[in-house]
C-alpha cells in the first residue's frame, strides 16, 4: 500500500492570518487540518475499487480524461474538463451509507488547469443536498484535504468553481471516513444504455458476462466480489481488465478498462450507463465470451466459486491443449483442483499490486493457455 503524508497547517481561524501572511485572507470552511499519514489507496471511499460510482457529470474532455478516471484509484489518472468550461459537477455515491470527516482532492501540479476551488455536498438519497465544505485549491502533488464536522451519506457531489486558463482538471477526488453498513450492489443483469450504445448483461450468482453493442463490440466476463464487477474486455483485436460499480439505487453504471496491465498509461475510456429495455436481440453466452476472450487474450480470469463452472468448460472444450492455472493461495487452488481434470498443471502466486484497481483485478483464479 502506498502511503502519502498530509502535511497541512493545525492553525486554527484565530491564528491564519499570522499563519498566511502572504496570501489574501480567506476563512476555511472548518476551523482546522491535521498532520497525519493517510492511506489513500486503502481509505479513500471515492474509489471504485471500493465500489463508489459516478451518477452523473455535467462535462469531461474526452472520454479517456472522464470523472469516473478522478475515482479510479490511480492519482496519475485524471478527469479533464472541455475547452472554456471549467466550472463542472460530479454526482457520487458511494456502496454504503459511511460518516465522513474530510473531503478533498488531489490536483494537477500546473496552476494553468487548477480549478480555483471545489465545494462539497452531502445527500442521502442523490436529491436533497447540504453544504459540506469548499476547498481553495492549490497547485501541488500531495492530496490537499480539509476537516469537516463528520457527517453521514451516501451521496457526494463536487462543483469546481471559478475560472481556470481554459481547462480545469482533478486527479482524484478524496472522502475521508468509514462506512457505517454492508454494502449495496444491485444485480447487474438486464439492459443498458453505455456510453450512447445497448449493452446486456447475464448474471449466474456472482459471474456475470455482457455485451456492450458498440462497432466493434464489447465482450465481458468476470464476477463480482460485492462491491465492483471485476471483468475482463476483448474488442476485436484488443482486450484488458475492466471494472464497473452500480450506484446502490440501480440508477446509473460507471466503470473504466485498461489495455491489457492495470496502469495509467493503458487507461482507456470511461463507461457510463444507464438502464434500458432497448437490448432484446443481443445475444450473451457466458462461456462462448469467455472462450473468445481466453482466445485473443491467452488468459481468462475466474472471479469467485460460481466461474469454476465456466473455466472447467473452457478446459473440456479443448482436451488436447495444455492449460496452466494460476491460484492466489492453497485454498484456491484445492477449490479448482476439485472441479478440473489431473492434467491441468495448478500452481499458487500470490499477486502483486500497488494500487487499490490492481489488487481488485488480481484477486482472481488465472487460466493460462501454455
Amino acid at each position: 500500500m502506498k502511503r502519502r503524508r498530509l502535511l497541512a497547517a493545525s492553525c486554527v481561524l484565530l491564528a491564519l492570518a499570522a499563519c498566511r501572511k502572504d496570501e489574501p485572507k480567506r476563512p476555511l470552511p472548518q476551523h482546522a487540518m491535521i498532520a497525519e499519514d493517510v492511506d489513500l489507496d486503502r481509505d479513500n471511499l471515492l474509489n471504485l475499487a471500493h465500489g463508489a460510482s459516478v451518477i452523473s457529470r455535467s462535462a469531461e474532455l474526452t472520454l479517456e480524461n472522464s470523472a469516473v478516471h478522478a475515482i479510479d484509484g490511480d492519482w496519475l489518472t485524471f478527469w479533464k474538463s472541455t475547452p472554456g468550461g471549467p466550472q463542472q459537477t460530479f454526482v457520487f455515491s458511494l456502496p454504503a451509507r459511511s460518516r465522513i470527516d474530510r473531503v478533498g482532492v488531489i490536483a494537477p501540479t500546473g496552476p494553468s488547469e487548477v480549478p480555483p476551488r471545489v465545494r462539497f455536498e452531502a445527500s442521502d438519497d442523490g436529491a436533497t443536498w447540504r453544504d459540506v465544505a469548499a476547498l481553495d485549491v492549490k497547485a501541488m502533488r500531495d492530496p490537499q484535504l480539509v476537516s469537516v464536522t463528520p457527517f453521514d451519506a451516501t451521496y457526494l457531489r463536487a462543483r469546481t468553481e471559478g475560472i481556470s486558463a481554459y481547462y480545469s482538471a482533478i486527479r482524484s477526488f478524496v472522502a475521508m471516513g468509514r462506512e457505517l453498513a454492508p454494502p449495496v450492489q444491485p444485480r447487474i443483469e438486464g439492459c443498458w444504455t453505455i456510453n450512447g450504445v445497448p449493452a446486456r448483461f447475464v448474471q449466474r450468482g456472482t459471474s456475470i458476462a455482457g455485451v456492450i453493442g458498440s462497432d466493434p463490440p464489447v465482450y465481458v466476463s468476470g464476477g463480482t466480489d460485492g462491491r465492483v464487477f471485476r471483468l475482463m474486455w476483448r474488442q476485436d483485436q484488443m482486450w484488458g481488465p475492466a471494472l464497473i460499480t452500480l450506484d446502490p439505487r440501480r440508477r446509473a453504471l460507471s466503470g473504466v478498462r485498461w489495455h491489457e496491465v492495470v496502469r495509467d498509461a493503458n487507461i482507456a475510456d470511461g463507461w457510463f450507463g444507464t438502464p434500458s429495455s432497448q437490448c432484446a436481440e443481443m445475444k450473451v453466452g457466458e462461456t462462448e465470451i469467455a472462450a473468445t476472450i481466453l482466445k485473443r487474450a491467452g488468459k481468462w480470469t475466474a472471479y469467485g466459486g460460481d466461474a469454476f463452472a465456466t473455466l472447467a468448460a473452457l478446459v473440456a472444450a479443448a482436451p488436447s491443449r495444455q492449460f496452466r492455472v494460476v491460484a492466489r493461495d492453497a485454498t484456491q487452488a484445492g477449490q479448482v483442483r476439485s472441479t478440473l481434470s489431473s492434467h491441468v498443471e495448478i500452481v499458487t502466486a500470490a499477486a502483486k499490486s500497488s494500487n487499490e484497481p490492481q489488487r481488485v483485478i488480481a484477486d482472481g483464479v488465472e487460466l493460462h493457455v501454455r
